[in-house]
């Protein structure tokens, strides 16, 4: 027996009496109108009234699973030493010392004290640390304590300031003409507090016990709205402000997510008004499938809030994606019904009979969309496992939607039977054109395989050249404040992202010892020597800058005794005076033991692509160094950013392999064939190969938000295959002639499929209208690769299968009803 016995004639039993099961279900919505409709109204109103609750997180460490190492470090360290992303306020002005700027900075100093919510620590020059010697007693007070009243005072104050190696690049930049002023937030929020007496106690390790969680992305939110309204408030053309930190940028994406958000979802609805008013020229075939698609992305929604999973960056994609793959779902079926009324069916069995002809197929596509999508839980990313865990949910409900709702709704409101002509050959746009292009296909194959070919290799050349990148800073608009803020931050006063190295001496005191001290001394240097640009380490702090200025302080406030004492005893005891000066700085910087220390390395916000790199240097660097005194921990700012970089890496590779793993064997399970399984992956992977390979000819890099555009595609580039292999599949086995039933396939099938088409582009466009440059190129991409996916199912399928199943071709076994031969 040829391949089409022995494979196909079991599958036409299974496939047959699976579409046999979707017409008996028709039947069933139409009997049953309106508790089918009343069911999905109450389902939908249930969910929807979850909505209320929707929260928005974008914060750096939510992009990383909740067990990933970098962020257990993090969680550790945020509760040992408190929040290391501060906001920075940066203040560019003529002349930093002078009355005039002195008084102005003390008021914005006090105003954001009182003012600003959710803050723990406000620090500037008004209130910076002098550490000095007086009289044999050690002194710590603040920088403006005593307010200057002559220009000797002030000049005064510079000197020291200026010579101060604590100051420079950190609270002042080296031209005197920026001074900053930094904001540190609560690291947990105040929601939920507790009355538990026992809550704020440390534990064995010294570390405080925390039941609530972090400060929440709205807690920050009112953080930095607060200050823009300072901002605001006090700006001059003299005192010009400047905003930097992990807070403002959480905050700018929260905004612009909110902002594109409204102009996604509407957009993408006007745009599926004209597109199926384009198609049926009907108001019910706009106002049905509109109805029912948003209904299941509403749902969809409300459900992710009921599971408790916040908006993301990664996350906003979902309803533009909801609507459009329902969309193409609902007009699949409402393009059949038209037809079958069109030749004289009862609207019941129009219905149907639609169910039948197109359910499994739809189904089959909802399978491989989710799939595609669902490939994202593989990820390492917390953002992308969540969108790979609501999208396959947001599909199966509007597959169920349209197998439920749309049916009852044709069933409900009046159906006319469209006059003789006015749907039939040539009514749907293009039809004729449609069947005479994958006519040529079928009678001259390599006309077209071999221009693919050509063009699937330089795709391949460019998708050789596709670099990473993660910086979503270049995510705005070039003449956008957050860009020109960061900049001039990162600058002038060394940096907005910070680098821990955190050192366990694993004893107690163990920070006492002059030699330790002097380790992570000339580790902290061989740092900053390691750096080149464009990570150049503006700032290092720790218990070392505590330790030198306090042992210059007692010895004459010489500036060559600026050094760690020699002795142990020194040093604990020049210790023990600072913090009996009332001053709680080395909480910062150790724990309470002395066994711990924190080393804080600042630097540039730049592309966390060359963040693995240097951090291994770090690493092998710290090991020669410490590795057989302490144990060391690096994190941070940058250790997270550089964990996200990596996870995108992995996690692209695990979402398309997954993905080409799962819906492979789908395609050979649908066509009941490993061979034309086989062939149909061919016409689902070029707009995969097409969009990588014009992101490395125009060097457009892989970051978090285009990744998604490979997995993504494949899931659906398969849904057009499917309709028109599973249609092409049911003529091919009638007939025996490939020509004609291609050309069947095409007249029955093709116009949903360039109208489905027609919907992707215009739905994945719509991301060209956001504020952010990362999902304009995500949005343009999308839509690029539905394009590609529709020509090669138009022009390389039938060319595959005219190639691949020629030697079967029979002559024909009689007519297909229906049949309409290309106009010549």
């Amino acid at each position: 027996m040829d391949d089409m016995t022995i494979a196909d004639l079991p599958d036409r039993n299974w496939r047959n009496r699976i579409e046999e099961g979707f017409e008996r279900w028709g039947y069933f919505i139409c009997r049953n109108r309106w508790s089918a409709l009343t069911t999905s109204v109450l389902v939908t109103g249930w969910l929807l009234s979850f909505l209320p609750g929707l929260t928005i997180d974008n914060s750096t460490d939510s992009f990383l699973l909740p067990d990933d190492p970098a962020v257990i470090d993090y969680n550790e360290f945020r509760d040992q030493f408190g929040r290391d992303d501060q906001v920075l306020l940066a203040i560019e002005a003529p002349e930093l010392f002078s009355f005039e700027f002195l008084e102005r900075l003390r008021e914005l100093h006090e105003v954001i004290e009182a003012e600003v919510p959710y803050v723990e620590e406000v620090d500037s020059l008004v209130n910076a640390r002098v550490v000095r010697g007086e009289e044999r007693q050690l002194v710590v007070e603040e920088l403006l304590e005593r307010w200057p009243q002559t220009t000797g005072d002030l000049d005064r104050i510079r000197d020291y300031v200026m010579t101060n190696p604590l100051y420079l690049n950190a609270l002042v930049s080296e031209d005197a003409r920026m001074t900053a002023v930094t904001i540190t937030p609560n690291t947990y929020t105040n929601q939920g507090e507790s009355d538990d007496v026992w809550t704020g106690f440390e534990d064995e390790d010294g570390v405080e016990s925390v039941e609530e969680g972090y400060l929440t992305d709205v807690e920050g939110d009112a953080v930095i709205e607060s200050l823009f309204r300072i901002v605001d408030r006090f700006e001059a053309p003299d005192f010009k402000l400047h905003l930097a930190g992990a807070l403002v940028m959480t905050y700018r994406l929260n905004h612009a997510m909110t902002r594109d958000f409204g102009v996604f979802v509407p957009g993408t609805l006007v745009l599926m008004c004209v597109v199926l008013a384009l198609l049926f020229r009907r108001v019910g075939g706009v106002v049905l499938p509109l109805l029912v698609v948003v209904l299941s992305m509403t749902a969809t929604i409300g459900l992710m809030v009921a599971m408790g999973i916040p908006g993301s960056a990664s996350v906003q994609i979902l309803p533009v994606f909801l609507l459009t793959v329902g969309v193409c779902d609902a007009v699949h079926i409402l393009a059949i019904v038209y037809r079958l009324r069109m030749n004289g069916e009862s609207k019941v069995d129009s219905i149907a009979h639609a169910l039948g002809h197109s359910g499994l197929a739809v189904l089959m596509t909802s399978l491989t969309t989710a799939v595609g999508m669902g490939s994202f839980i593989m990820a390492e990313m917390a953002s992308l496992t969540q969108l790979g865990l609501l999208a396959p949910i947001g599909v199966a409900l509007a597959f169920v939607y349209t197998m439920v709702l749309l049916p009852a709704l044709i069933a409900i409101f009046p159906l006319p039977r469209p006059k003789l002509g006015q749907i039939g050959r040539g009514t749907f746009p293009l039809e004729g054109f449609l069947v005479a292009a994958g006519t040529f296909a079928a009678r001259s194959p390599y006309r077209i395989l071999l221009p693919a070919s050509l063009l699937i290799v330089l795709a391949i050349l460019g998708a050789l050249q596709t670099s990473f990148s993660h910086n979503g800073l270049i995510w705005f608009p070039e003449d956008d404040r957050i860009r020109s803020d960061f900049n001039a931050i990162d600058q002038n006063l060394g940096g907005s992202v910070s680098l821990d190295v955190v050192v366990d001496t694993q004893v107690a005191g163990g920070l006492y010892d002059p030699t330790m001290l002097a380790e992570i001394e000339r580790a902290a240097w061989e740092i900053e020597n390691l750096a080149a640009d464009p990570i150049v380490i503006g700032k290092a702090i720790s218990v070392l800058d505590i330790v030198r200025e306090t042992h210059q302080a007692l010895n004459e406030n010489r500036s060559e005794m600026r050094r760690i004492p020699e002795t142990r005893e020194a040093v604990a005891q020049e210790l023990l005076l600072f913090e009996n000066s009332g001053s709680d700085d080395t909480q910062k910087l150790v724990d309470s033991e002395f066994r711990i220390a924190r080393l804080n390395l600042r630097v540039p916000f730049c592309d966390a692509l060359v963040f693995p790199a240097f951090l291994e240097q770090v690493d092998q660097l710290l090991q020669r160094r410490l590795g057989d005194r302490a144990e060391f921990k690096l994190t941070g700012l940058m250790m997270l950013l550089a964990e996200i970089f990596d996870s995108m890496i992995r996690s692209m590779m695990r979402s398309y392999a997954f993905a080409l793993i799962v819906i492979t064997p789908l395609m050979m399970l649908l066509l009941g064939s490993l061979r034309r399984g086989l062939v149909s992956m061919i016409p689902n992977l070029m707009p995969v190969v097409a969009v990588l390979g014009i992101m490395g000819w125009l060097g457009v890099p892989l970051d978090s938000t285009t990744m998604m555009v490979g997995a993504m595609v494949i899931g659906i580039a398969v849904d057009d295959t499917i309709h028109f292999m599973h249609k092409f599949h049911r003529y091919f086995e009638e007939t025996g002639d490939l020509e004609a039933a291609v050309r069947e396939t095409m007249r029955t099938t093709g116009s949903a499929l360039l109208f489905t088409s027609l919907v992707l582009v215009a739905g994945f466009s719509i991301f060209g209208l956001s504020e952010m440059t990362n999902f304009r190129i995500f949005g343009l991409l999308s839509a690029f690769a539905a394009a590609v996916a529709f020509l090669a199912d138009l022009l390389v399928a039938p060319a595959l299968l005219a190639a691949v199943e020629r030697f079967r071709s029979l002559p024909a076994r009689g007519a297909i009803p229906g049949e309409v031969e290309p106009t010549p």
